[in-house]
């Protein structure tokens, strides 16, 4: 490193570029994957928290406004982001997610 400037004399502009662009291929999908918004079942929202919450507790916060609930196909689910975003207020539970 010269002046605050790396200089590489040893490697062409097309390796470098070859070495480069998988790294920002895969910086993209990582965004673009955080982008998509993931759906729990009831089930695997009950075991995100510690303890363990069950499927009655679950509808009970659900039926107060504490979690929102989707219907697909006749279906449950619950978007992971809002059940992250609920946990300070759900009590004395915490989530390992």
């Amino acid at each position: 490193m010269i002046g605050g400037q790396i200089i590489l004399n040893t490697i062409s502009a097309d390796q470098l570029a070859d070495i480069i662009k998988p790294l920002i291929v895969d910086a993209i999908r990582e965004v673009l994957q955080e982008k998509e918004e993931k759906l729990l079942s009831p089930k695997e929202v009950c075991k995100k928290f510690e303890p363990t919450i069950s499927k009655t507790t679950l509808a009970a916060w659900t039926k107060k406004g504490l979690l929102t609930e989707y219907r697909i196909g006749g279906r449950v689910y619950y978007k992971m982001s809002e059940v992250f975003k609920k946990v300070n207020t759900l009590c004395k539970y915490s989530s390992h997610i």
